[in-house]
């Protein structure tokens, strides 16, 4: 979460705790391990919206949907950046990481109930992971060295934000809710308060876009979950099967733009701003989730059309929007202008569609996103590799 060069590394770092740079640099099994506990734990926030009440899926479901979802994103990232810049790799480190795993496995338990009798067991559970997480931080401060000036910073703010954490036990609602929004606050402003200090130890630049893609790759999952639950859930007619393939050929329009612009275009190693690429993902997997309830809905019509419509197309704007942003911030002149054009105009159909969506069939609906989206995928592919 660095503006400065990933190839800048403090001088004085212990050199088995200091992961920087552009070297050869992967996920290990752990780290992939580690995401397996989010499988579970983002198919549980997923629930929330894919299954409806009434047949209706509710604005106030989707608020909650999203509150918990960023706590549970933020839970994440804080393991995979402190992996990527230090990574010890010893069995206190592993036995750290073990440790946080079992604790979102009690994160995932208490997701259904976690605005109600389960707030707290949620809150624990969450404030044990960032416990956790300070005790990573503090092992690698005490070894000295340039870098104590970054493990300070993120010791003293991550500390305060799991503090309101687990204030909010012992405090009643809805003040116990408004202390988890602070405990947040705290969390996601620490890294921007401190971005110069950051600069000592900067990002990996192969090992980041690794780690998001992966994240990705696991919301994804989501999507494909939706599809084969959508088609179970009802009549396997020849109408179920053709949604179906419109849904899949949504996704992996998805999977193409996104995974190419991210390999040739947004994390190439030009962009070593890793707060630019942690925050610009929440909208994205945020984004995904939405969609995959979308696509849920276009198959088994357990919504109206209206309802489908405003979380497909919704959902396709969140995902797109940071990475237009992103690419665009990229280029210049000309071709920035034909860029901002056709994105706009992309957009403005995507709201053309939700708003139409309440006069459409569900099957029409997800099909004409299908080839909207699709076809935009091909025009445009192209032109992110050239930037």
């Amino acid at each position: 979460m660095t503006d400065e060069p990933a190839n800048k590394a403090p001088s004085t770092a212990p050199a088995t705790f200091l992961k920087t740079g552009h070297f050869s640099r992967h996920a290990t099994w752990l780290e992939l391990f580690y995401d397996l506990v989010y499988v579970v734990v983002i198919a549980k926030l997923a629930h929330l919206i894919t299954h409806p009440h009434d047949h209706h899926v509710t604005l106030h479901q989707y608020v909650l949907f999203v509150g918990l979802f960023v706590p549970v994103w933020w839970a994440w990232t804080g393991h995979t950046m402190f992996q990527n810049r230090f990574d010890p790799d010893d069995i206190p480190h592993k036995i750290l990481t073990l440790l946080q795993m079992l604790a979102a496995c009690f994160m995932a338990v208490f997701i259904t109930g976690a605005f109600g009798e389960g707030a707290n067991a949620f809150a624990l559970s969450y404030v044990a992971i960032r416990i956790l997480l300070i005790v990573m931080y503090w092992r690698v401060h005490r070894l000295g060295g340039d870098h104590t000036k970054v493990t300070r910073l993120f010791l003293t703010g991550f500390s305060c934000g799991a503090l309101f954490w687990l204030v909010s036990v012992f405090v009643p609602g809805p003040w116990k809710f408004w202390l988890w929004g602070a405990g947040l606050l705290v969390d996601m402003v620490t890294p921007w308060i401190g971005r110069k200090r950051l600069a000592r130890v900067s990002v990996h630049a192969a090992h980041l876009p690794e780690r998001l893609g992966l994240l990705t790759i696991i919301v994804l999952g989501e999507s494909v979950v939706s599809i084969i639950g959508g088609i179970e859930g009802g009549d396997v007619a020849a109408q179920t099967l053709v949604a179906s393939a419109f849904g899949f050929l949504l996704l992996g329009s998805i999977w193409w733009l996104y995974f190419h612009s991210l390999e040739t275009s947004l994390m190439d190693g030009k962009y070593t701003n890793g707060q630019l690429a942690i925050y610009g993902h929440l909208p994205v997997y945020l984004g995904l989730v939405t969609i995959a309830a979308g696509v849920r809905f276009g198959i088994n019509n357990a919504v109206s059309s209206g309802d489908m419509g405003v979380l497909l197309c919704g959902g396709m704007l969140l995902f797109l929007l940071p990475l237009q942003i992103i690419h665009w911030s990229r280029l210049s002149g000309r071709r920035a202008s034909q860029f901002v054009m056709i994105n706009l105009i992309l957009n403005a159909v995507l709201v053309g569609i939700g708003l139409m969506s309440y006069q459409l069939p569900h099957i029409w609906l997800l099909g004409i996103v299908a080839l909207v989206y699709t076809a935009y995928v091909v025009f445009e592919t192209p032109k992110y590799s050239q930037a």
